[in-house]
């Protein structure tokens, strides 16, 4: 499959730049998120997002996503099983949804029947939970790199030869 060219224009019609536009899944998202809260997230992710916003870039969610981050957040603010506090508190929680909601995301429509059998047969193929299964689909659909943390979905990701 030929990847598609995502790129900036300036006004003489000369091609500036490359615009960065990925797919990126929960793991990864909430990895670039987190870091800034906690000393156990990964950098590299929110150096990618960085960059991302700067060139003017766009990430592209399924709507899956909004329930994942919702759930996510929710575990962090939640008090551990031993009383003590989440890893982050509540004003830090309505922080991040103003962070997130400031980001250039753009959530993908509703899966139509077609689509929702491609997410079904990726699953199958590739040994995915159907969530999972969800980003790869959106990635391949766009033509763009999918972003990730998940081992078995970054595999399936190189077999579809989408960069990661």
């Amino acid at each position: 499959m030929a990847k598609k060219e995502h790129i900036v224009i300036d006004s003489d019609g000369n091609i500036e730049d490359s615009l960065p536009v990925a797919v990126i899944d929960t793991s990864y998202f909430m990895s670039t998120i987190l870091v800034a809260y906690t000393s156990d997230e990964n950098s590299e992710a929110q150096a990618f997002l960085q960059n991302l916003i700067e060139k003017n870039g766009q990430i592209i969610v399924p709507q899956l996503f909004w329930f994942e981050i919702g759930n996510v957040l929710l575990n962090a603010a939640k008090p551990k099983k031993d009383g003590s506090a989440g890893r982050i508190t509540k004003a830090q929680l309505n922080e991040i949804l103003m962070d997130i909601a400031a980001l250039p995301i753009y959530t993908d429509f509703q899966p139509d029947s077609e689509t929702r059998s491609r997410i079904l047969s990726i699953a199958l193929d590739e040994g995915l939970s159907y969530y999972d299964a969800t980003y790869l689909e959106l990635a391949l659909r766009k033509d763009v790199a999918l972003k990730t943390w998940d081992k078995a979905l970054r595999q399936a990701a190189q077999n579809a030869d989408l960069s990661i």
